[in-house]
């Protein structure tokens, strides 16, 4: 990671930690286990919506994993962060072969439209910080846009929730038991794998969920 982005990352994790949700990016062991589906998928042009790309440790990942006739839908809700990863895109020479298969969106995930059809939609934002009633929508509105039987993966810190429960308020523990209660009830529903990143700080368990049928 160089240090414009690690800067630009600390910068937004100071002004808005509820948006960012992490203490730093997600580093490359992370971003590789996060993007597997995209390396093990048959052959075939694919459409992959991401979420929260950030300053794009993942979003490198996935260009890296992508083919020839690839598409890369970004969804930033944070303006820097966009500002950020648009000015990436266009100058960084590892984006040169998918520069024009890339789009920017300053907005929030739920702004996709059902029916966009993506193959694989990453969740590259740690749904850990957000309420019961936002994960919700988050998840709904990705699978919506997905094709049926398409993937979407997104991860988890190991540590972080059961520390924050430590020291919370009752009133913060039920909210922290709401929003945990909404993403097992998705694993459950839709699991398709999972696996434990120790190598990133915090450790993040990864999870690979199927796309509804039709």
């Amino acid at each position: 990671m160089g240090l414009k982005e690690r800067l630009t990352f600390l910068s937004q994790l100071r002004a808005d930690f509820v948006h960012t949700g992490a203490i730093q990016p997600s580093s490359r062991f992370l971003a590789t286990a996060m993007t597997r589906p995209l390396r093990e998928r048959s052959p075939g042009d694919a459409r992959i919506l991401e979420i929260g790309p950030g300053t794009g440790p993942v979003t490198r990942a996935i260009v890296r994993s992508m083919g020839d006739g690839d598409e890369l839908e970004c969804y930033e809700i944070n303006s820097d962060f966009a500002q950020y990863l648009s000015r990436t895109v266009r100058e960084d020479p590892a984006f040169t072969e998918a520069r024009n298969r890339i789009r920017i969106h300053n907005a929030p995930a739920q702004e996709v439209e059902a029916g966009e059809g993506f193959d694989f939609v990453v969740c590259s934002a740690p749904l850990n910080n957000f309420d019961a009633g936002t994960i919700e929508d988050i998840l709904r509105s990705s699978f919506a846009a997905m094709r049926p039987g398409g993937t979407f993966t997104f991860f988890g810190y190991v540590v972080f929730p059961a520390l924050r429960a430590l020291f919370a308020r009752h009133a913060t523990l039920a909210k922290l038991a709401e929003a945990q209660a909404v993403k097992n009830d998705w694993i459950m529903r839709h699991r398709k794998g999972s696996q434990v990143v120790l190598l990133n700080l915090p450790p993040a368990r990864v999870h690979h969920l199927e796309g509804l049928s039709h």
